[in-house]
């Protein structure tokens, strides 16, 4: 079997490397779609801090080949999504046979191998079957629609909310979408232009561009109460603590995204507005909670595809995005058909 691995940053090799089940609730799965997202590039390029060598690929889908005699959910020719986060089996939670309470999950392609690789042996707990009605593409985004229904459910988000989303991403885009989807009102806020209308075309009403004004925007939007909570999305250019400004008295502001680059505050801005302060990451519990939002198209992801690329063009696809990360550019996403 294929692998395509990371030796050192911006070091890419291909190894083959045979994989067969070792336990009964294990299945091996033909990888058949990644997605190539800026956190497959920080890890490419050196930026995300993880120990090599690594196999990259966080968000992945497949299809199941061969199955062991224990397993339950999943059997032959299974699409499956196959989970970016998994439980890490040492801490107090997955001792005691809670799992999906794990206190320090592991995300694939970082802190675990990952799914750049045409088959994958993985246990059953791990893969999700996908319903026709979502495909390929939109099950990718999966453990990103799961991170934002977290968002949403730390921030209490209640009908007419106003929420300051900072980071035009794709996390802040879905996160949006799944906003206006429980009928809060998103306010997305980022320096690109270009990725701000990008945002409009998914639905989203309330755009503004980080400049002087943008306190200004947020009051006349929220009538001069400002944003009931803020969530500011990781490497957004804007600078973190902006989110004080546009949360109202008391209200939260949220830090989330995958992975985090090191960020200090200034904190007195917070405390002046008692503001509570939160990180949320990926929930691994959410995982069935995000597939039906996608079957009910509380959001799309579509939009956020800027290409498709095949397995020959991984090293190229890597190469490019670190060179646009260098230059101060925003990765997009991208899908390499592993078929």
């Amino acid at each position: 079997m294929k692998i395509w691995k990371v030796l050192s940053p911006g070091v890419l090799a291909e190894e083959e490397k045979p994989e067969s089940i070792q336990t009964p609730t294990q299945a091996k799965v033909k990888v058949t779609r990644l997605l190539l997202s800026p956190a497959e590039v920080r890890v490419f390029d050196g930026s995300a801090g993880v120990a090599y060598p690594v196999v990259p690929g966080r968000f992945a889908v497949g299809v199941v080949s061969e199955t062991g005699e224990g397993c339950l959910s999943v059997e032959k020719n299974t699409r499956v999504y196959i989970r970016d986060v998994a439980p890490c089996g040492r801490c107090e939670q997955c001792v005691t046979g809670r799992p999906e309470n794990c206190t320090h999950l592991v995300a694939a392609g970082e802190g675990r191998d990952g799914a750049l690789r045409d088959f994958l042996v993985a246990d059953e707990s791990v893969l999700s079957p996908l319903p026709p009605s979502v495909p390929d593409d939109k099950a990718l985004f999966i453990g990103i629609v799961s991170m934002c229904e977290a968002v949403v459910d730390g921030l209490n988000a209640a009908k007419g909310m106003h929420i300051a989303v900072f980071g035009a991403d794709a996390v802040g885009t879905l996160l949006c979408q799944l906003l206006i989807y429980r009928q809060a009102v998103p306010i997305l806020i980022d320096a690109d232009e270009e990725l701000l209308k990008r945002a409009q075309g998914c639905g989203v009403y309330y755009t503004v561009k980080a400049d002087e004004g943008l306190e200004e925007h947020v009051a006349r939007i929220t009538g001069g109460r400002m944003a009931a909570g803020s969530v500011y999305t990781s490497y957004c250019p804007v600078p973190p603590e902006t989110a004080f400004a546009t949360t109202a008295a008391g209200g939260t502001v949220v830090y989330t995204g995958l992975g985090f680059p090191p960020v200090s505050v200034p904190m007195k801005a917070a405390q002046d507005k008692r503001l509570t302060l939160t990180t949320i990451s990926n929930d691994y519990s959410n995982c069935a909670a995000a597939i039906n939002l996608l079957v009910n198209n509380a959001v799309d992801p579509a939009p956020l595809i800027a290409a498709h690329r095949p397995a020959a063009e991984i090293a190229d696809a890597l190469a490019e995005g670190a060179k646009l990360r260098k230059e101060g550019g925003r990765v997009p996403c991208t899908v390499i058909d592993l078929l």
